[in-house]
């Protein structure tokens, strides 16, 4: 993979140099290259993530076995011994909408033989003085309508200590030694039973295997924006998945919810320190998922990925503002593993991986300031180094090669993805059909280039003012359902991506008109940066308008029961047929999604 990623790399950065130096080098074009060399390899690394992932997907006879070995150990009716916990975290959450994820996570226990086995412990870090006491309300009369209201604890700290690393080290400190496998949920998380016994019975079969997880997918949602982007990282997850699965092997990440974890090693390695150094970016560990993952690593146990879509579900963020307050949350944690990434003693596929969690949005930075350099670039400035004495019409054929090559690697995950659904009319028909779901592929992309450029612009402000003014986000809950954004709020939260794109687009009209229209697409996703916010957070066209279909997914016309239970009323547009099941695994390993329609 190394291989793959350096030499992708190389090859891509001495087609630019070759481009960019056919006129001899200026200092807008040596920042230019130097941007690409740090923006390029997290896309590189999802490119090939994607093209192993698909070809995993179309060419082995058991993918999922071919990059988790573990699970091919394990018999699908393995008994399930011991005790095990299911844990929610929940801070400044709404109590209802908590209760009625874990009711469908205990009553889907309850359809298989091993319900008994399984406790469910809420995690409160709530402090807000209304909200503890509606969550304490809501949770005792949700006990008190259960046969067994021993099976289901809720705590409640008195401080937030560690955010939420330290509620369920509270919790393992506590409690640890009465369970053996701990399933962590977050609190929009919903897991099948089915699901979570194939977890339980992969890590009972698999003594050195500690921490296994899934692949999460989202809920049906309401806005159109979270139907469109669960649409695409639906799409990228599972091509994309695959391959990281396949070269991470047992070196994998774990991404702090809808995963099996082993109690007892988990509470004995997995001890987070303090990130050294002063604030914005010390204290305690924010992201701290993933160096968890490491620390099991690096204690002797696996972590693998289980990368099969089915039975694990989460919610979206519902508007562009709370996807961004989420992104820069997870900006902030990721950050501080520079400081954290040279600890002594830790693996180098764990080094690795806070490496790839760094690169993910130090590219944003990047891409924007190489804008910012091609707009100054196109006022022509002098040449700093003699030129090449490439010819001007080479240059031209290799530069529209080298654009061609860049949209291959930064849509590849994608068009894996699409390209995975359409090659199995059962798959497509799940979505609709395979006119529906292309029709689907045509609105998500249109979607994605308008979204893209805006989250690489507010990652680029944020990272600004928590280097320089040394100012991080808040950690408060999300906004799950979310509110529609008014225009004035657009406004205020989008306004200095407009002014940049206005003041891109003006610098290349009067510099350089000719590269308008290639810039167009992202130079339209700054200026409409605004109406893009605002509109996207309005609801979906009703089940019974000609576009309910469009960017649908699988769960919104067969949901399992499940998923029913916790989307009833806004989401879901048709039945099926018969009495709804809960969720069962499909015997194809290919087939790794919910189960299939009751025609099929």
């Amino acid at each position: 993979m190394a291989a793959l990623v350096l030499g992708t790399c190389a090859l891509l950065a001495l087609a630019l140099g070759a481009v960019l130096s056919a006129d001899g080098w200026t200092i807008p074009e040596i920042v230019m290259f130097a941007c690409f060399l740090v923006s390029s390899p997290w896309l590189v690394i999802g490119f090939w993530n994607a093209m192993i992932g698909f070809a995993l997907l179309r060419f082995s006879a058991n993918p999922v076995a071919a990059v988790a070995p573990c699970v091919a150990r394990t018999r699908a009716d393995e008994p399930v011994s011991g005790r095990h916990a299911v844990v929610m975290c929940v801070r400044h959450e709404d109590a209802g909408r908590v209760v009625r994820r874990l009711d469908a996570v205990l009553a889907s226990l309850d359809a298989t033989r091993y319900g008994d086995r399984f406790d469910l412990f809420v995690l409160s870090d709530s402090q807000k003085p209304g909200l503890v006491a509606e969550e304490e309300a809501t949770v005792a009369a949700w006990r008190a309508t259960l046969d067994d209201p021993s099976r289901v604890i809720y705590r409640r700290r008195l401080t937030n200590r560690g955010f939420k690393a330290g509620n369920v080290r509270d919790f393992l400190t506590s409690r640890g030694d009465d369970y053996e496998v701990m399933i962590t949920l977050d609190a929009d998380s919903v897991m099948s039973g089915e699901a979570i016994l194939r977890l339980v019975r992969v890590m009972q079969a698999n003594p050195k295997l500690g921490i296994l997880q899934t692949l999460v997918v989202g809920l049906p949602a309401r806005t159109v924006f979270a139907r469109a982007f669960q649409f695409g990282m639906r799409a990228s997850m599972r091509s994309y998945s695959m391959g990281a699965a396949w070269w991470a092997g047992d070196c994998g990440p774990y991404w702090g919810h809808n995963a099996a974890i082993r109690v007892q090693a988990f509470r004995d390695h997995c001890a987070l320190p303090e990130v050294p150094g002063g604030p914005p970016l010390g204290g305690a560990i924010l992201s701290h998922d993933l160096y968890e993952a490491v620390l099991m690593h690096k204690a002797g146990y696996e972590v693998r990925v289980l990368p099969e879509e089915g039975g694990s579900w989460e919610d979206n963020p519902a508007t562009l503002a709370e996807f961004t307050r989420r992104n820069l949350r997870w900006c902030q944690g990721n950050m501080q593993y520079l400081r954290l990434i040279g600890a002594p003693g830790l693996p180098l596929m764990g080094r690795v991986n806070l490496a790839i969690a760094i690169l993910m949005y130090a590219g944003a930075p990047a891409w924007m300031l190489f804008m910012v350099a091609g707009a100054v670039q196109a006022w022509g400035p002098p040449a700093v180094i003699a030129a090449s004495g490439a010819g001007s019409g080479l240059s031209w054929a290799l530069g529209a090669a080298l654009l061609a090559a860049m949209m291959l690697v930064l849509f590849a995950p994608k068009i894996m993805g699409y390209l995975d659904v359409v090659m199995r009319p059962a798959e497509s028909r799940r979505y609709g059909g395979a006119g529906m779901f292309l029709a689907g592929v045509a609105a998500e992309a249109a979607f994605g280039l308008l979204f893209a450029p805006i989250v690489s612009f507010t990652v680029t402000v944020f990272l600004l003012r928590l280097f320089i003014l040394r100012r991080p986000v808040g950690w408060e809950a999300q906004n799950r359902e979310g509110e529609r954004i008014g225009w004035s709020e657009g406004a205020r939260l989008l306004w200095p991506a407009t002014a940049f794109g206005a003041a891109l687009t003006l610098s290349l009209a009067l510099s350089a008109p000719a590269v308008l229209p290639w810039a167009a697409p992202v130079l339209l996703s700054f200026l409409l940066a605004v109406p893009f916010a605002v509109l996207t957070s309005w609801d979906a066209p009703g089940a019974d308008a000609a576009l309910a279909g469009i960017v649908a997914i699988p769960e919104e016309t067969n949901p399992p029961v499940e998923v029913r239970a916790v989307t009833e009323g806004f989401a879901v547009r048709a039945a099926p047929s018969g009495p709804l099941e809960p969720f069962r695994f499909d015997a194809d390993p290919r087939d790794y999604s919910a189960a299939a329609s009751p025609a099929e």
